[in-house]
């Protein structure tokens, strides 16, 4: 099974409309780094991978050169990612390779695995800062989250984790 994670404003937003992430402070970097770390594979959206090849030299870098593996899910099949990044062509097709994973990606990808049952856990790294509106991690409708005990404190952010249950399959 697989945990989701992303970081979001104290409103609940992972990005601004036009995709910006300007309010999470480089100083978080190293937390995510320390998830994939312990995770040992992080599978992501080609959107999410655009977005950090944007990040900066720095940023990008430091991720590349984690040894963990890197999975880049794309349904275009001329997609080329850098060198040490693997491409799976569906989310099915990642899980295949990589069954315990951490996914850091948008709504998109993160909807098909909670839709879909494959998401067993969510990590959100909460910023002190609010946006007023933007993207959504996820559409809540449908999940049961249930907090877990035990979630580390870092500075710079509330840390929630939680336990997902079944979708709520009763049609109002």
């Amino acid at each position: 099974m697989l945990t989701l994670y992303n970081v979001i404003s104290s409103d609940g937003f992972i990005a601004k409309h036009d995709g910006g992430e300007d309010f999470i402070p480089d100083e978080l970097w190293p937390n995510f780094l320390n998830l994939c770390r312990k995770y040992g594979t992080l599978i992501m959206g080609r959107k999410t991978y655009d977005a950090v090849q944007q990040y900066g030299k720095e940023f990008s870098q430091s991720l590349e050169e984690l040894p963990i593996r890197k999975i880049v899910i794309s349904g275009n099949l001329s997609f080329r990612p850098k060198k040490g990044y693997i491409v799976a062509h569906s989310p099915k097709d990642a899980l295949a390779i990589a069954p315990d994973a951490l996914v850091s990606s948008g709504p998109t990808l993160n909807n098909f695995l909670l839709k879909n049952g494959l998401a067993k856990n969510i990590i959100l790294h909460e910023v002190p800062a609010a946006i007023r509106e933007g993207i959504r991690p996820f559409d809540k409708d449908g999940i049961m989250l249930t907090p877990l005990e035990g979630a580390p404190e870092l500075a710079g952010v509330k840390v929630y984790e939680y336990s997902v249950g079944a979708r709520d399959s009763l049609q109002g």
